[in-house]
């Protein structure tokens, strides 16, 4: 069971217990092979709905939703459809976590903007991201260069084309954001280091 939590990236402490996962299950279906592969079905639907509202915690909101779902389990709560079910509590997980005030911008004096940023800093910001460049494997790199080149309808077009060759638009999506978590971490590190 931890080992397909892990697995799922479902985690214990803030996320979905351990017992959670497990009473989830259970209300699957009695048979675990079953339960697993309804477990996988249900969770693939609902990490694509976040996805596609734009979520960047999609995982979160899934444990999040199962934690819902066994809490009206647990209160006597019977639901014929399953899938269904999940789908709804899925929806008002999403829209409690919408209107959830997001870290806006901000301005004041003592932060430079990007534009006016020490022209050293960002020289230096540029020769980190050329070499946390050269880090990435050679589909990465291809991946985010190809990801980010052109304008308007080429670019429509040439993102088209990724999708076909990762496995569809959220993919490509998911895939994207992670390159970039990566290199903004590579680049800030790379510059830290350059200061000291």
């Amino acid at each position: 069971m931890n080992t397909l939590m892990t697995q799922t990236g479902s985690k214990g402490g803030g996320g979905l217990t351990p017992d959670a996962f497990a009473r989830f299950l259970r209300w699957l279906s009695e048979d675990n092979e079953l339960a697993i592969k309804a477990f996988f079905a249900i969770r693939k639907k609902l990490i694509t709905f976040f996805v596609r509202k734009g979520c960047d915690v999609p995982e979160e909101l899934f444990d999040n939703t199962v934690d819902v779902v066994v809490r009206k389990i647990d209160a006597g709560g019977e639901y014929a459809n399953q899938e269904a079910f999940c789908y709804g509590v899925a929806k008002n997980i999403w829209r409690e976590h919408a209107r959830k005030p997001k870290p806006g911008p901000f301005v004041t004096d003592d932060i430079p903007s990007p534009l006016n940023e020490d022209r050293e800093l960002l020289e230096q910001k540029l020769k980190c991201l050329e070499v946390c460049m050269e880090d990435l494997s050679p589909r990465s790199r291809d991946l985010i260069t190809r990801y980010y080149q052109n304008q308007g309808r080429q670019k429509i077009e040439c993102r088209r084309e990724l999708a076909k060759e990762h496995g569809g638009e959220n993919t490509l999506r998911i895939k994207a954001f992670r390159i970039r978590k990566t290199l903004h971490d590579c680049v800030n590190t790379c510059v830290a280091g350059l200061a000291q």
